[in-house]
């Protein structure tokens, strides 16, 4: 009788290699400190020192700005005893945090097996998945944001709701929205899936752990302003308009930002100082707005539509689809989409390459990887990301995710 074949190692040695690089890479842009550490150190620091928010939003130099009036106020506070022993240590502390999302990310995603079919070494559809997702990888890992973090709280509620732990799913995602904002996504999809429980302990968390933090640091009428001034500086700010004034710093508005807003601005107005070279239509500042109103509605609608069902008509492959599509939507409706948030794209990479690589006779996965390959040949060529090639490809994902992978892994309570 023959002995069953053993998984390979590299994958193992690969993604031990990988979690190195990613420790490496986020310690020594922390501890410079550069990109977007810069940012969280610099208001946890403030916090700390003195018990309250820079209130300096706009004027001076960059860095005596706050630097993070797009974040929740309960964001600094949080952070802020980063700042206690200083720099290094605080680098040290964000570099560890990134690996152990990261650690946490891949352990839920190596449990993506395919329920009625599990056979064939787990670790090398995942191993493949990261080699694909490598220049996501390193640019979230470059600008050391929290994308890392958010992705793993992100998987860590699904895989409780998989447990059915809705209280532990309903706090990871909490603790993601709060950070991020952009994982409320998800909270939509609680609502349509009818795990009440799920929501209503995701509800609470976001409510305490957004004005507890700062009730204690800065008592109660510091808070209600500071919200006020964050509601003020984005809902009726830059982020509501999808970062498009010509007066924002340069990446807001060049190639840089993938979200629909801007894309829309450079490819239809005349006067934008990154608009590409050839456009197919000239709008007012007015038209340009219905344009991508519409058009984030269109596909709001439909990715409404591509997780619509509840969740006791789906099966745990199922379940993922969704969950993956969600990832993409928290991507898509972001109103700044730069190159680090493709991270998030790493639940749909795992079920592209599973389905290329076990179900032969499916195309679907193939075009989502040949998807995939042309946007991250795009990203050496500006103009195509200005022309919204990073955005397209998320779009193009989430339908061969819905329509390729999601309608086949559907299963009826009825049929079982």
């Amino acid at each position: 009788m023959s002995e069953p074949a053993r998984s390979p190692r590299w994958p193992l040695v690969g993604m031990a290699l990988l979690l190195l690089a990613v420790a490496a890479v986020s310690y020594f842009r922390a501890r410079v400190p550069r990109y977007d550490f810069h940012h969280f150190f610099g208001d946890a620091r403030y916090v700390w020192e003195h018990g309250e928010l820079n209130p300096n939003l706009s004027s001076g130099l960059p860095e005596e700005r706050r630097q993070l009036p797009f974040y929740l106020p309960a964001v600094a506070v949080l952070l802020a005893p980063l700042a206690a022993f200083g720099l290094q240590p605080a680098a040290v502390v964000w570099c560890l945090g990134h690996v152990l999302a990261l650690v946490c990310t891949l352990k839920v995603l190596a449990g993506w097996r395919e329920v009625d079919r599990p056979r064939g070494p787990p670790r090398v559809i995942l191993a493949l998945a990261c080699i694909l997702g490598l220049p996501a990888i390193y640019e979230a890992a470059r600008f050391n944001q929290l994308s890392f973090i958010v992705l793993a709280l992100v998987l860590a509620s699904v895989a409780a709701l998989e447990k059915d732990r809705p209280a532990r799913a309903g706090i990871w995602l909490g603790l993601a929205t709060i950070l991020k904002l952009l994982p409320a996504v998800f909270g939509v999809w609680l609502i349509l899936k009818r795990k009440w429980a799920a929501l209503g302990v995701y509800v609470a968390t976001c409510i305490l752990v957004a004005t507890l933090p700062c009730l204690l640091t800065f008592g109660p009428q510091r808070t209600l302003d500071y919200h006020r001034e964050w509601w003020a500086y984005n809902v009726r700010g830059a982020p509501a308009q999808g970062m498009t004034d010509p007066a924002l710093r340069e990446h807001f508005i060049d190639h840089r930002n993938q979200a629909l807003a801007a894309v829309v601005e450079r490819l239809t107005s005349p006067d934008h100082p990154y608009r590409v070279t050839w456009q197919p239509l000239q709008l007012d500042t007015s038209a340009r707005r219905w344009v991508a109103r519409l058009t984030t509605l269109l596909l709001a609608v439909g990715w409404l539509w591509a997780v619509r069902r509840p969740w006791r008509r789906l099966n745990v492959d199922a379940v993922r689809v969704e969950a993956a599509t969600c990832a993409l939507a928290m991507v898509i409706f972001a109103p700044l989409l730069r190159q680090y948030y493709l991270v998030w794209t790493l639940p749909a990479l795992v079920l592209l390459v599973r389905g290329a690589a076990r179900n032969r006779g499916q195309m679907a996965p193939r075009v989502g990887v040949v998807i995939w390959l042309i946007g991250m040949a795009a990203w050496v060529w500006p103009a195509a990301r200005a022309s919204g090639a990073h955005l397209l490809m998320l779009v193009a994902l989430a339908v061969v995710l819905t329509l390729g992978l999601g309608r086949r892994r559907e299963t009826m309570a009825a049929a079982k």
